[in-house]
């Protein structure tokens, strides 16, 4: 199967193919895990939420969202069940990352179907600890073959606080092009996209579906 893009190797475990469309529903309910050299990422459970709202709780690690910290971890939970019904939608959601040796929660990353802008939004979050290190663009480099391949998307966008230097640069490596400033969600934003067609062909290992 090819992938596009010129992205770091990785493995999906996945028993769904089909399309992230917005507007239509995922029908297949499929354990899904992506897998890079130091990361797991697979979706949100319920027995995530503590050690989520340590950082969906951290004001420096949300200064740049939208929504700003959580401020309880019944807010950590009810976040948490809007991905969990975003992944039965779609068969996509922000997914939990895992540090791959430590199986420690470090970050969450993902895609998001934006129904009022008509946009698949890419998006990557870290704990401050794990910043620096490479990691956001490992994980957020893993979604662009799994969203152009696997839900054979068109274009993912993703958009930034002027003021998010680190998630500009991640961004940039992917080659995501800049579309202008827009007020997304209330917040002045970069826009920036990709299309399928901006990247080229590389092979990618697919394992076995993981149940």
């Amino acid at each position: 199967m090819k992938s596009r893009g010129r992205y770091q190797d990785s493995r999906l475990r996945s028993g769904a193919q089909g399309r992230g469309q917005i507007n239509k529903p995922f029908r297949e309910q499929v354990r899904t895990t992506i897998e890079t050299r130091r990361l797991i990422l697979r979706p949100f459970e319920s027995g995530d939420a503590e050690a989520a709202f340590a950082r969906f709780g951290d004001a420096i690690v949300m200064r740049f969202t939208p929504t700003g910290p959580d401020t309880s971890i019944e807010q950590t939970k009810a976040r948490l069940a809007k991905y969990e019904e975003h992944q039965t939608a779609h068969g996509f959601s922000r997914w939990i990352i895992l540090d791959r040796q430590l199986a420690r929660p470090i970050g969450d990353s993902g895609l998001l179907a934006l129904q009022e802008y008509g946009r698949i939004d890419l998006g990557f979050r870290l704990a401050q600890s794990y910043w620096g290190k490479g990691l956001a663009t490992e994980a957020a480099s893993a979604w662009v073959p799994v969203a152009f391949d696997d839900f054979h998307i068109d274009r993912l966008t993703a958009f930034v606080h002027p003021g998010n230097v680190a998630s500009i640069r991640v961004l940039e490596k992917l080659r995501f092009h800049t579309e202008g400033r827009e007020t997304i969600m209330g917040m002045n934003s970069i826009l920036f996209s990709l299309g399928a067609q901006d990247v080229s062909p590389v092979e990618v290992r697919l394992t076995s579906p993981m149940i």
